[in-house]
Parts: structure tokens; sequence; C-alpha cells
């Protein structure tokens, strides 16, 4: 079987709420909504690929067990295939609280690996990546994602990097192998050592010939373009709950690889995903169409 991409990387159940402002502990407290839906960086993203027409498939292990069963089928209302996920009884998914800040939207994240099994390089397979267009790894499940991006490379299957954290020796020989690595301003810092972006690029861009974008949430975002720095500014929008923002941006953006757009346009158009995507509480509760998007982008407001 064939797909325009296959998405490995963490596999997360969300469960979303937001504080009251007095919180007395050792009590009961009601909150407005407690949302549980599939959520983290691989999964988010093959979300937003299969939303746009994408023929996608997500990577990785299904357990026997009812968290599992909600992180599949989480993925299966967002269009993802998971015919290709292997079967482990005893895995399961990673889990995650995030707690919402009414005033701004932002999130706080806290998660648990417990019983998590990642993919391992004896599961992969060279037929996934020879059988798709594009590889699209997160930088958790690094040793299986590691032989992904090294069978990508051998033949010529281009593929896409978001880098968050983890072993900074591991995340530089998956930037070395990638095509495209999209890394948040904190993982360029700690990368390179270097604390401004106009810095961190060049030295990213030492350790691969990978397109290197650099993503800072409102501030936007930026690329090494032929030597040059070139920004994408973030566009205005009403901030309801910024998970999954950084997600959208990345799935959006190898959407857009796919459509054949240049980076300036690739990144604009993940911009204006992302800004459409902040307006909601989750990072699977809305998907906006391209028409959507283009349209943020022809109104052009940025912040």
């Amino acid at each position: 079987m064939s797909f325009d991409v296959i998405v490995s990387g963490l596999n997360v159940v969300d469960l979303l709420f937001t504080l009251p402002e007095q919180v007395k502990r050792d009590s009961k407290h009601e909150v407005d909504k407690i949302l549980i839906q599939g959520g983290a960086p691989a999964g988010n993203a093959a979300s937003v690929m299969a939303m746009l027409g994408l023929k996608t498939a997500f990577l990785g292990n299904r357990g026997d067990n009812v968290l599992s069963d909600i992180a599949e089928r989480e993925l299966q209302r967002c269009k993802v295939d998971s015919s290709l996920m292997l079967n482990k009884p005893e895995h399961n998914p990673a889990v995650a609280l995030v707690e919402i800040d009414a005033n701004n939207g932002e999130r706080t994240v806290f998660y648990s690996l417990n019983n998590y099994r990642a993919l391992a390089p004896a599961d992969v397979k060279r037929e996934w990546v020879q059988n798709s267009k594009l590889v699209f790894v997160d930088g958790y499940d690094r040793a299986g994602n590691i032989q992904l991006l090294k069978l990508a490379r051998e033949l010529g299957v281009p593929s896409v990097l978001d880098v968050e954290a983890g072993d900074r020796e591991e995340l530089i020989e998956m930037i070395s192998l990638g095509s495209h690595a999209i890394l948040p301003l904190e993982a360029a810092q700690a990368i390179t050592g270097e604390d401004e972006v106009g810095l961190a690029l060049p030295e990213l861009a030492k350790l691969s010939d990978a397109q290197i974008v650099i993503t800072d949430g409102a501030n936007g975002s930026w690329a090494w373009l032929a030597g040059k720095v070139v920004h994408q500014g973030a566009f205005k929008t009403e901030v309801v709950d910024t998970t999954g923002c950084g997600d959208s941006y990345h799935g959006a953006y190898a959407y857009a690889l796919l459509q054949g757009m240049d980076i300036q346009q690739r990144m604009q158009f993940a911009s204006a995903y992302a800004s459409l995507v902040a307006r909601h509480v989750g990072g699977r509760t809305y998907h906006p169409s391209a028409a959507e998007v283009e349209a943020v982008i022809n109104n052009n407001e940025l912040l």
C-alpha cells in the first residue's frame, strides 16, 4: 500500500482543561470542560496532513488497553490510516494533562511515558519508505526515527523533522539525515549554544544540507535561505489555546511542501494554518481547509 506521507513519533492521549481562578488544595473543583483527544507532535501533524487531503499513515505501537483504543480512534477520526501500527499488548500511549491559561491561551503540559514503547529500528520496514512520497518524524522515538531517516535518505524520499527535545547528539544525527528540519527556538538554542536566531540558523546549517526552519510562536518563524535569514511573521488571531499550534505548523509545512510551494510560501501557509488552530481548545478540535488558510494569507494581518 502506498501513501503520500508516513508519520512516526510520540503517540499521546491529551486531557485538556482550564483551572478555576481560585484553587483550594485538598478539595474538589468543577471546571468548564475536560476535553480528551489525541495529541503530540507527530500525531497532530499527521492529523493536519490527512485532513488537508494527503493519504497519511501513522507508524507506532498499538496496545491492548483503553488508552491505546482512544489514541488509535483519534487518529482515525482525523482520517489518518492506522493499518501500519504494530500490535504490542503491553504498550500504552503517552498521557498528557494540559492546563490551559484562560487569560492568554498558553498551556502547561504534564505528561507520563509509563509503559510507552517507542518504535524500534527493527520494527521499521523498507517498503514503508519506498511506497511513500514523504517521511515525517519527531524527535521523541529517536532510534526508530533515525532508521526511517536513513532509509529515506538512501531511497531519495524527502523527510520533514520536528525537533523539540532529546539527546543532543541524537538530535544532531537526525538533523544531518533530514531534508527539512523545523525546531522551536529553545531547541535551536540548546543544540547550537547560540541565543539569537540569526546566529543559531547558520550553525544548524553547518550540521546538514537540510532546509532549516526555527519557530517561536507569536514571534513567527525564520529560515536559512542561500546564506540569509528569511522571516515569516505570525498572523493575528484570537488565541484560545496554543496546544498543537507548533504541531499544526509542521503538518501544514509538510503539506505545502508536497504541493510544490517554495520555502517562503510554506512558512506563510504553515503560520496561517496555526493561527486558525489557536482559536480553539485542543490541537485536533478544528482543522481548517486550504481555502480558509489562503483567506488568512490574503488578509495579511500580521502581529
